[in-house]
């Protein structure tokens, strides 16, 4: 088996802290991503593989400190931001693991996957019942995805983020123990190396896993795809487009792609902090790297002036911004007409 590159989203928190381990032992050699925008508080003591000297300190940094003592051949990459915020080319991989609480950041998943055509195994715990859930997905038209078997109810209760509040996202605590993270991490560990060596007919692909700790059962079920799925289950067709965010104009991106737009996020005019209501008026994606120069907090879009994309008609005073100057990174993904290019870092 060529060496894997693994994304886990989630890496810090209760299951994903416990499978890390099990990944730098079950594979000598692989490239692992690690996803988590939390710090570790004093609370995650009690059910995630930590210490305390870990209280305090970023979830990603600490998780790449503990695989790097155990296995020094892993290639690690980390994000201390939100799954959603990374750039989609960097998610590029053979497998992404969603160890993550939020309804919400597992929607964001599915669907990353389903565009970059990479399978993902998707995990959930259930603390007051002992549950250990696991489902794989392989993306295509005709397959079952994540929001196949969602109703018009889970769709309602989706997180939000709204500028009246002081967080965003956050899912429901599972109420899980460290031994049912544990567990979930295990069972997550033999269905990824399934996955990564082609053993398909045995592994969980189409199918979801419930064991039932408190009772000693498991039941396993086959998903269908539905066709009035909300979701569209397109794979992209990427193609490099070698640029340097930090020389290119978006004037320059715009003659050459004709419009502008980055998978995943929109263009704001206007962004406020939802903290100290601080507002600033400049072209930028809405993403973590608009911070509030007085507080520091993640500013989001007003809701007013906010594009999906742009063409040469309305960027105006912000032609000869570059595109870092609006948010871009290497990595993003780009699409102009019906075309999606893959930004990378030009030789110099």
């Amino acid at each position: 088996m060529e060496t894997p590159h693994i994304v886990i989203a989630g890496a810090g928190g209760n299951t994903g802290s416990h499978l890390l381990s099990h990944l730098a032992r079950n594979f000598r050699a692989a490239r692992i991503t690690l996803v988590d925008p939390e710090f570790y508080e004093p609370a995650n003591l009690a059910v995630q593989n930590i210490d305390c000297l870990d209280v305090g300190r970023p979830k990603v940094q600490v998780q790449a400190e503990k695989l790097r003592r155990v296995n020094p051949a892993i290639d690690l990459r980390v994000f201390e931001q939100r799954i959603e915020d990374v750039p989609r080319g960097l998610l590029k991989s053979d497998l992404i693991v969603s160890c993550l609480d939020s309804k919400l950041a597992r929607q964001h998943v599915n669907e990353i996957a389903w565009r970059l055509n990479t399978p993902w195994i998707d995990c959930g715990v259930l603390g007051s019942q002992n549950l250990v859930r696991v489902n794989a997905y392989l993306p295509s038209q005709d397959a079952p995805c994540l929001e196949c078997s969602w109703s018009h109810d889970e769709y309602a209760v989706l997180e939000q983020e709204y500028l009246c509040t002081t967080g965003a996202g956050h899912a429901y605590p599972t109420m899980a123990s460290s031994a049912l993270g544990a567990l979930a991490a295990s069972l997550l560990t033999i269905e990824i190396t399934k996955l990564l060596r082609g053993n398909l007919e045995q592994s969980l692909a189409g199918h979801q896993v419930i064991l039932d700790a408190q009772h000693h059962s498991i039941q396993v079920t086959a998903s269908r795809r539905n066709p009035w799925c909300r979701f569209d289950h397109r794979s992209w067709t990427l193609e490099p487009w070698n640029c340097r965010p930090d020389d290119t104009t978006v004037e320059a991106a715009l003659r050459s792609l004709g419009t502008l737009q980055i998978e995943g996020h929109r263009f704001a005019a206007e962004l406020t902090c939802p903290r100290c209501c601080h507002r600033e008026s400049s072209l930028r994606l809405n993403r973590p790297l608009a911070r509030c120069p007085a507080c520091h907090r993640r500013m989001v879009s007003s809701g007013f002036g906010s594009l999906e994309r742009l063409d040469p008609s309305l960027v105006g005073q912000y032609a000869d911004l570059t595109l870092a100057q609006i948010g871009l990174r290497t990595g993003d993904i780009v699409s102009g007409g019906n075309r999606h290019r893959w930004i990378q870092e030009a030789a110099a």
